[in-house]
């Protein structure tokens, strides 16, 4: 079993080394900050299921077909709307989302290039964009444009310098980035292209615009990996009750996972002394427990060369584990979920760790770059 408390080292090392993602509001997403590694023991498979027959809560183990997407949605619903123009701030030592004000006068200008840009009009549009900067210098969104009608008129290394400035202006809009990793690509610059659309996963990684644009430009010579969680272990109650359930086609890791996820929801002395309140809500630490039982069962497996119900997908959270990167995985397939934004709260340390993780584990070259 040595492979197995390998593991869990490897989780507990990667979440002390990561630190943990930060809370957000509270009145956003009820996240509170999660322990440190010093302080968190997980708890293996063995000691979550002798907790669950030891307790006075009502758990039942029901062996179930999963949808095939998993039962993500079910495990980590959105709840917190993203702001369109996203401006970050700190308050009380903790960095806030709010929304950019927009400039009335500016905007006229911008809905007028609008139609320009739409009709294909380039040059006109961009004399208008320019009009709404020279009205609101600081309105980033119309310096983008602007950046978006040199670009499609023919010149994208004036669009890039426009993106750029749009960037300084507000670094915390994913679509700046996406719009410098189209410039640079054109400008056959594919290593800048793949960290500027990398930046722009970080900030926004679940945005569907951008998996789609790799989706349907195959040529750009990079692309998004799928998801390494299909989740196919699931909890939640029906009255009293703590229905814990698992596809039986996907093995015992799954089983692991899912006791794992009823344990968190029906013991409200464990959440409290992993994340020092009973309250339910999102939790790194809960997630990464979670992924520790699921990995050791599925390591245990490997080793022993049980591979009947195995799932196979399973190697690649173990190789992420291991890598030191379980929190960057939370993040960026977990997290992001329930909170779009969630990342904006980061600080820069945590987001160039994502980043990291990102040029590692999804975004991947088709070609030499």
């Amino acid at each position: 079993m040595l492979r197995s408390l390998l593991i869990v080292c490897c989780v507990l090392g990667s979440f002390g080394c990561a630190s943990g993602p930060k809370p957000v509001p509270t009145a956003a997403t009820g996240a509170t900050r999660p322990a440190s590694a010093e302080q968190t023991s997980f708890l293996s498979p063995a000691e979550i299921m002798k907790w669950m027959e030891d307790s006075k809560v009502s758990y039942r183990i029901d062996p179930k077909d999963s949808p095939p997407g998993g039962w993500a949605e079910e495990l980590w619903p959105q709840r917190v709307e993203p702001v369109t123009m996203p401006r970050v701030v700190v308050e009380n030592g903790q960095r806030v989302i709010q929304e950019w004000e927009e400039d009335p006068k500016a905007q006229e200008f911008i809905n007028q290039a609008e139609t320009h840009f739409q009709a294909e009009r380039y040059a006109e549009a961009a004399k208008l964009y320019q009009k709404a900067l020279d009205v609101c210098a600081d309105c980033y969104l119309a310096r983008a444009y602007l950046g978006d009608a040199l670009l499609f008129g023919g010149d994208p290394a004036a669009g890039l310098v426009q993106y750029r400035k749009a960037a300084e202006a507000n670094p915390d809009d994913y679509r700046l980035y996406y719009f410098q990793g189209s410039a640079l690509w054109r400008l056959g610059r594919m290593a800048e292209a793949r960290e500027a659309f990398a930046w722009s996963l970080v900030l926004n990684p679940r945005n569907p615009m951008i998996r789609r644009f790799f989706r349907q430009n195959p040529e750009v010579g990079m692309a998004i990996r799928g998801d390494v969680l299909v989740p196919r272990g699931f909890a939640h109650e029906e009255g009293k009750e703590v229905i814990v359930e698992f596809d039986p086609d996907y093995g015992a890791a799954w089983l692991a996972y899912a006791n794992c996820k009823g344990l968190w929801l029906g013991e409200a002395s464990h959440r409290e002394e992993m994340t020092g309140t009973a309250e339910r809500h999102f939790s790194s630490v809960e997630e990464l427990e979670c992924l520790a039982s699921a990995a050791m069962v599925h390591a245990s497996q490997r080793e022993k060369g049980e591979e009947g119900a195995m799932d196979t997908s399973l190697d690649g959270l173990v190789a992420i584990i291991e890598d030191g990167m379980a929190t960057e995985l939370v993040l960026f397939e977990m997290a992001a979920r329930v909170h779009p934004q969630y990342v904006l709260t980061l600080g820069d340390a945590d987001r160039q760790r994502l980043k990291n993780y990102i040029l590692r584990y999804v975004l991947l070259p088709t070609v030499s770059l």
